[in-house]
């Protein structure tokens, strides 16, 4: 059966089993690398050269595997529902856990929630997070090989974002504008800005 606390975090069966394994199947060191290594394990999933830790599970891998399973879930959970430090107690504290490990999660949690707030910020499909825009200005000019000019002046505009990790500038979207649609776009913007001053003041 699955437990919801007040903070609408639902955990599995699975999942509180798996916690509870900490308490029993293993011993205090060895939970401790285990946790670490979820940790590891929750920021750089793609990582191939992460360096594995066999006593962990040397006696009980199902076991072991569980609880390992359960952590990585919780602290996915609990960054995604923001929780801090004293409803994450509280919601271990729901499943009966021991205090020893309830105690090393939330420590470890804690120590880590600023890494694991920012591997969700980077999953799944979401708008680009537009923070940089480059542009230059472009002229059609009379030239040696052409004696006609329109005269006109074009605007190529990239939109982009600074990775958080790299700090590389990634971009999103080029285009190429006129003078008027520029005004256009600039006017629209205006609007979006007000709009959100007028949310904000509500």
């Amino acid at each position: 059966m699955d437990t919801e606390n007040k903070n609408n975090v639902i955990l599995s069966s699975l999942v509180v089993n798996g916690l509870k394994l900490l308490c029993s199947a293993m011993p205090l060191d060895l939970t401790r690398k285990l946790i670490l290594n979820c940790v590891k394990l929750a920021l750089q999933p793609e990582a191939t050269i992460i360096p594995p830790v066999p006593e962990i599970y040397l006696k009980n891998s199902g076991e072991a595997k569980q609880s390992e399973y359960a952590v990585i879930t919780l602290f996915a959970l609990a960054t995604k529902h923001a929780l801090d430090n004293l409803s994450l107690r509280q919601l271990l504290e729901d499943q009966q856990l021991s205090q020893v490990i309830i105690e090393e999660l939330v420590r470890t949690y804690e120590e880590h929630r600023q890494d694991f707030v920012m591997r969700q910020l980077n999953l799944g499909h979401y708008l680009p997070n537009i923070t940089d825009v480059q542009w230059r200005i472009m002229a059609d000019v009379k030239s040696s090989t052409s004696s006609q000019s329109s005269g006109e002046v074009g605007f190529h505009i990239n939109l982009g974002y600074y990775h958080p990790h790299s700090g590389d500038r990634e971009s999103v979207v080029d285009f190429i504008c006129n003078t008027e649609e520029v005004q256009l776009l600039i006017n629209k913007l205006k609007d979006v800005e007000r709009q959100y001053e007028k949310l904000a003041k509500e």
